[in-house]
């Protein structure tokens, strides 16, 4: 059986309080379109986790993945969360496209670097057509 393409959930949506219940929709849409969900919030990282271990999970994902769908949304101020532009770039550098959303206002270089949606589903949808699904 061939396998899905698999998608990084980029964005702050892992401080959400509600972040479980989040990305479990947002893995539900990826089943719905034919994508594997991989998704930077996991249970076992709590408040004592250590940045590093951080890092090393996120980016163990984004290698693992064949594209990603960031949540560019003003975080904390008016630009995007550092994190997820990071996550972004990354992306670029290895090659997989970036579908990203909510996102207004951005730089030349970070809108250069992804197709844009109007939202988190449409992102999803915008991916699986870019992935050939």
């Amino acid at each position: 059986m061939p396998t899905r393409p698999r998608v990084y959930l980029a964005g702050p949506d892992v401080f959400r309080p509600d972040a479980a219940e989040h990305f479990a929709l947002m893995a539900a849409v990826c089943e719905r379109l034919g994508l594997e969900a991989l998704s930077p919030f996991d249970a076992s990282i709590n408040a004592s986790t250590s940045p590093h271990v951080i890092y090393a999970k996120n980016m163990e994902l984004l290698r693992s993945a064949q594209g990603v769908v960031a949540n560019l949304a003003p975080f904390r101020g008016a630009e995007p969360d550092s994190g997820t532009v990071f996550e972004v770039g990354v992306a670029s550098a290895l090659g997989l496209p970036v579908v990203g959303y909510g996102a207004e206002g951005i730089g030349v270089i970070l809108a250069s670097a992804a197709t844009f949606a109007p939202d988190a589903e449409e992102a999803l949808q915008v991916m699986a057509a870019q992935l050939a699904i």
